[in-house]
Parts: C-alpha cells; sequence; structure tokens
C-alpha cells in the first residue's frame, strides 16, 4: 500500500517536473515571440534608410529565434531527462525502504515512533515558543 502511494507521489512529482519544464518552455518561447514581435515593428516604423538594416537584420532574428526555440526544446529535454532519474531514484529509494521493513519489522516501528516523537516535540517547542514571543511584545 506504501509502495503505491510512493509510486504516485512519484508521478506526480515527474508530472510536476514536466509541467514547469513546460511553462518555461512556454515562457521562452512567448519571450522570443515578443522579442520578434517587437523587433519587426520597430523595422515597420523606421523610415527608408533603416531598410538595409531591415535585411540584415531579418535572417539573425529568424537564427536568434531558430536558436532559442532549440535551447528551449533542449531544456525541455533535460527536465523530462531530470524527472525520469528523480522517478527511477525515488523508486528505487521506495523499494529499499520497502524492503528493510519487511525484513526488519520491529526495528522500522521503533524508527518511525523515534521520529515522530522528536518531530512532536519540535513542534511542540516551536509552538511554545511563539506563545512566549506573543506574550513577551505584548500581543
Amino acid at each position: 500500500m506504501k509502495y503505491a502511494n510512493t509510486l504516485s507521489s512519484v508521478d506526480t512529482l515527474q508530472d510536476e517536473i514536466s509541467k514547469r519544464g513546460n511553462q518555461i518552455v512556454n515562457g521562452i518561447e512567448d519571450g522570443i515571440d515578443s522579442a520578434h514581435d517587437a523587433a519587426q515593428s520597430a523595422l515597420s516604423n523606421a523610415s527608408g534608410k533603416l531598410e538595409n538594416l531591415q535585411s540584415g537584420l531579418k535572417p539573425a532574428i529568424e537564427r536568434f529565434a531558430s536558436r532559442s526555440a532549440e535551447m528551449a526544446q533542449s531544456g525541455l529535454d533535460a527536465t523530462r531527462e531530470a524527472g525520469s532519474r528523480a522517478k527511477a531514484t525515488a523508486s528505487r529509494y521506495a523499494n529499499a525502504c520497502e524492503n528493510y521493513v519487511t525484513e526488519q519489522p520491529m526495528k522500522s516501528v521503533a524508527i518511525a515512533a523515534a521520529a515522530g516523537a522528536t518531530l512532536a516535540a519540535l513542534l511542540i517547542l516551536a509552538r511554545n515558543r511563539s506563545n512566549y514571543r506573543t506574550q513577551y511584545n505584548g500581543r
């Protein structure tokens, strides 16, 4: 049961990584489009003396847009690869944890209880400290 929850969490993590990667790519593409539109608008509004400059800039802008799109795709691919590696790593840890719990059930329960007690103690300390500050500051 815990293994399924872990895999679900891993899938959620990979989906979130892919979603963030897509957002980054979309933002880059939007920036490229905006830069391209702004450059085209500036060139359209320029006088006849700038027509030679426009002819020279258009290929450069297109090369820049093409290169930027390639870089965005490369970033998306790297993000997907990182997500896959994270999923594989989390899966290995889940399997190792499951094996440990199967082999050492009493020790696992003791470790979980100690971790829970430590977390509870930290939360109580933080809450008491917050209450003390509130009283001390007169709020």
